[in-house]
C-alpha cells in the first residue's frame, strides 16, 4: 500500500488506496476512507466519476510535470502530488524484561530507628543530633503530595538514631 502526499490548493492530503475492483476504488483521504467509481473514463480532458454515490464531471490539465488543474463541477483545483512514501513498515516489538520491584536504594535500618510512613521531602528538622526526644513528639516535618506530615518519636529515643536527618535534609 502506497501513501501518496498530494497538495490541494496548497493544502496537504494524505491518499491510500485501500482497495481496487476494477473502475471502483476504495480510497481513504486523511484518515476518512471514500469510495470512488470512475463512470465514464477519461475522452481526453474530461470524465465523469462518481465519489460516496455522487456523479461529477472533472476536467484535468496538466500545467507542469507534477501539477494538474482539476475542474469538479466547474470550481478549479489546484493538486500537486509529491513523490510516493513507500509502503508502511510493520515495526517489531520486543517484549520488555520483567521490572524488578522493590526499593530504589538499599537503607541498612538499625533496630528501633524512626522510619517516616511516606516518602517525601523534609522540610523541617525538629530534633538535633543528641537530643533526647519523648515518645509522640515530632522529629521532623515531610512533605509529601503537597501534604505535611509529622515524623513523631515511636518510643523515648536518644537522638543519634537521627543523624540520619541531618544528612538527607
Amino acid at each position: 500500500m502506497t501513501i501518496h502526499e498530494v497538495l490541494v490548493n496548497r493544502k496537504p492530503h494524505r491518499v491510500r488506496v485501500l482497495e481496487r475492483n476494477g473502475n471502483t476504488f476504495l480510497v481513504d483521504v486523511n484518515e476518512k476512507t471514500v469510495t470512488v467509481k470512475i463512470k465514464k473514463p477519461s475522452q481526453g480532458k474530461t470524465a465523469i466519476i462518481e465519489i460516496n454515490g455522487r456523479s461529477l464531471q472533472v476536467k484535468m490539465e496538466r500545467i507542469q510535470r507534477n501539477v494538474l488543474q482539476v475542474k469538479i463541477g466547474g470550481k478549479p483545483f489546484e493538486v500537486q502530488c509529491q513523490p510516493k512514501i513507500p509502503k508502511e513498515t510493520a515495526v517489531k516489538s520486543e517484549p520488555v524484561a520483567a521490572i524488578k520491584r522493590g526499593p530504589a536504594i538499599s537503607l541498612v535500618i538499625e533496630k528501633d530507628a524512626v522510619t517516616a510512613p511516606i516518602a517525601g521531602r523534609i522540610v523541617l528538622l525538629k530534633a538535633d543530633v543528641g537530643q533526647r526526644v519523648e515518645k509522640g513528639e515530632c522529629i521532623c516535618v515531610l512533605e509529601a503530595m503537597k501534604m505535611e506530615n509529622e515524623v513523631a518519636a515511636p518510643k523515648k529515643e536518644s537522638s543519634r538514631r537521627l543523624g540520619f536527618l541531618k544528612e538527607l535534609s
